[in-house]
């Protein structure tokens, strides 16, 4: 049986035009086809044509100018730091290192935890550890992670340098993330994080604090994580 393929139209449209210009048969400058020329070539509507425009102006790929049509910006490279399903997912086929600061230890909660954690968590204590992520060997993402210490044998001891975390937690002892919380602010990095991230103190990051719960009841997956969006914008489909 062949399976369906349910995705929308408008983002094929965006896929495709997205692949053309990355592959550099439109550069920087020229004109996409027009609205007419794209509803003649996917046998769509007005309106997906433009949601599919609109899609890729967000992206950074194009600028719109009246009178003249859809013309190809020099686009910053997409980063999936939003998805719940991790940042390794999120950076696709870009070289991605990551690089252990802090190995995973066993400890008491922060007592100013970002998060309000009930008596019970609080009780179990959590894992921390904290992760460098390097994207083309620039210095990307800074990510200080807290796990409930619990249903997690030997965890201490996995080696996490350059592999996903949400991989290893799923393989290894089944556990999956089910729904999760973002909080996203921009703001100016102190003198620990900039120098991480090798920034001037004075240049805005985007810091996120997330909340992930897991199929184990009681088992979170909490991050606190500062990004450097000089090279890249965050995206995600929903």
């Amino acid at each position: 049986m062949i399976k369906k393929d349910n995705t929308p139209l408008y983002k094929k449209v965006i896929d495709d035009l997205k692949a053309l210009i990355d592959k550099g048969d439109y550069k920087k400058g020229d004109l996409l086809p027009s609205e007419n020329d794209l509803c003649k070539t996917y046998n769509t509507t007005r309106v997906t044509v433009r949601q599919a425009l609109s899609g890729l102006i967000n992206m950074g790929y194009i600028t719109r100018r009246h009178g003249k049509g859809s013309i190809v910006s020099e686009p910053k490279k997409g980063l999936g730091i939003l998805s719940l399903s991790g940042v390794t997912a999120g950076v696709g086929d870009q070289d991605l290192v990551t690089s252990i600061l802090q190995k995973q230890i066993k400890q008491d909660w922060p007592v100013d935890f970002f998060y309000d954690l009930d008596e019970e968590e609080q009780k179990k204590g959590c894992i921390f550890l904290t992760r460098l992520r390097f994207i083309d060997q620039v210095p990307v993402l800074y990510e200080e992670t807290f796990i409930t210490n619990q249903h997690l044998p030997r965890f201490s001891s996995k080696n996490l340098e350059n592999r996903s975390l949400f991989k290893l937690l799923n393989e290894q002892y089944q556990v999956e993330v089910k729904e999760g919380e973002q909080k996203i602010w921009a703001i100016h990095g102190d003198k620990k994080i900039s120098k991480l991230l090798d920034i001037k103190t004075s240049h805005p990051l985007v810091h996120m604090k997330r909340r992930l719960q897991t199929n184990i009841q009681g088992l979170n997956i909490y991050s606190s994580l500062y990004c450097n969006t000089e090279e890249y914008f965050l995206q995600d489909y929903f």
